[in-house]
């Protein structure tokens, strides 16, 4: 049976690995702290960098997720209970190790063992999704109760739990075989069990008149080994089909923990969101190449890890292909780089964006380049250390991606800052990708000034000096305004 939460047509992998360039996306868009409040459980850490690293690019994916989403929302509870669920028939497997090893005998007994205790969790699974199947509207969550209802019905459970009992051979294990040629004995052919209960001469050791029998003295070892192992061989196929069952429905549970899981961090997440007082809208993935554009869009990671809420900005423009950023220093710019690079892995996750709107064409993959603080190692020079890591995004980018470059090669002057970053933009735009420019480098911004499709935001400083962290449309100064942040640290010094 097929979970589909997250996939229309098929589960997820819960074997794959994060792509290259994960670690850095992560710092610098400062999702530890996101993930921090979604992670539903210690041991499922490695579920939202799998869902959200790994982005959607069909909106028809997209419109899955975000309709699952929508009802995971209208009801916390249910999907929450879902999740349980699965954790409690997991939890259920755990004591099963007794029965471990090598012999079909062992095998079958832990498949019977383990198939026991998770038949009371799937009855109450299909009671579960038959209570929630008229509520719910998503195509993926309606889909799951539904399969759920029509092959978990009361009647199937109660003939799995007949049949378990069976396999547990009460009156022994009947197999029979055929002498080959040479007198020796062929393959062993189990034959099923008999239904009642045993005869009172079989439960005392007799056979019935006519019938062969031997018995194994006490200390014959190999005897009672040979023994063993005909009753082995009679049950191995037997065995082996009921493990593969077992294993089948412990890992059905296991995918549903998963799927649901996410959808349990993304409601903890919308919950906190709601306490911090952050709207969130549904993005809307966009089909044109360089859509993109947002209105009331704040940042993510600040707001989670301050607990209040930031100062929303806008992005102005449907057709951004390049968008560089300028403006006073410490005036937001890096926060409002931060939400936009949050919002596209949000939307392209099937989730909500806290924005009052948010429409962007989704990328194959999302790369950043922010500034590093000097390499405590002394291995390699910043600027060096920069050119390293942009090589990297360059051989794996792809047209299409979203590039977002915070105060880049920043560790050199502005002359050969704005050469070096203007041949890397000019190629990389060339090639297809977007990219969205925070810059000191006044000469840098002005390079494109002429260039179609691109856009200029300004960090706001107002009259006083001071900041209101506000990114509005607004060509580049020459200016940061650096001396402000000065004068405020020399009011602060003791002279």
């Amino acid at each position: 049976m097929k979970v589909q939460l997250l996939f229309p047509d098929r589960d997820a992998d819960l074997g794959t690995t994060l792509p290259d360039g994960a670690d850095e996306l992560i710092a610098d868009l400062d999702l530890d702290s996101v993930f921090e409040v979604m992670v539903p459980e210690r041991r499922l850490q490695g579920l939202c960098p799998a869902v959200l690293l790994r982005p959607l690019v069909d909106p028809a994916q997209i419109a899955w997720r975000q309709h699952v989403l929508a009802d995971a929302l209208a009801d916390p509870s249910a999907i929450r209970a879902l999740f349980d669920l699965s954790g409690r028939a997991l939890e259920s497997q755990h004591s099963i190790w007794m029965y471990a090893g090598r012999t079909a005998d062992s095998l079958l007994s832990r498949s019977i063992h383990g198939l026991r205790a998770l038949l009371p969790l799937l009855g109450e699974l299909a009671g579960f999704a038959a209570q929630h199947l008229p509520s719910v509207r998503s195509p993926g969550l309606f889909g799951l109760y539904r399969r759920l209802v029509e092959e978990l019905d009361a009647g199937y459970l109660d003939d799995m739990a007949a049949l378990l009992t069976r396999l547990e051979f009460p009156q022994g294990v009947v197999s029979r075989a055929r002498l080959d040629e040479s007198g020796l004995l062929g393959s062993l052919e189990l034959l099923a069990p008999r239904p009642g209960r045993r005869h009172w001469w079989a439960a005392l050791g007799f056979t019935p008149p006519g019938q062969p029998r031997f018995t194994i003295a006490d200390r014959d070892e190999a005897g009672a080994r040979a023994l063993a192992e005909l009753r082995d061989d009679a049950i191995h196929d037997v065995a082996v089909i009921l493990g593969r069952a077992n294993d089948h429905v412990v890992a059905f549970f296991r995918q549903l923990r998963w799927e649901a899981g996410f959808y349990v961090g993304c409601v903890q997440l919308h919950e906190r969101l709601a306490e911090i007082g952050v709207g969130v809208c549904w993005p809307e993935p966009a089909g044109e190449r360089d859509a993109l554009s947002a209105s009331g869009l704040s940042c993510l990671s600040l707001a989670v890890r301050t607990g209040a809420p930031p100062v929303p900005n806008d992005l102005t423009g449907s057709r951004v292909g390049l968008a560089v950023i300028t403006g006073a220093n410490q005036g937001g710019k890096t926060m409002f780089l931060r939400s936009i690079g949050i919002a596209q892995l949000f939307l392209q996750a099937g989730m909500f964006v806290p924005a009052r709107a948010f429409r962007s064409c989704p990328a194959p993959a999302v790369h950043t380049h922010f500034r590093r603080a000097e390499d405590d190692d002394l291995a390699s020079g910043k600027l060096a250390e920069e050119l390293v890591r942009m090589s990297a995004i360059v051989d794996r980018c792809q047209p299409g991606d979203l590039l977002l470059m915070n105060e880049s090669f920043a560790s050199t002057d502005e002359v050969e800052g704005t050469w070096i970053a203007a041949d890397i933009i000019d190629a990389l735009l060339d090639h297809g990708l977007r990219l969205v420019v925070v810059t000191h480098f006044a000469r840098l911004a002005r390079h494109y000034l002429d260039r179609p499709g691109t856009i200029f935001l300004l960090a706001e400083r107002q009259l006083d000096g001071t900041r209101s962290f506000r990114v509005l449309p607004g060509q580049p100064q020459a200016t940061s305004h650096g001396i402000d942040l000065y004068e405020r640290l020399c009011e602060r010094t003791p002279t």
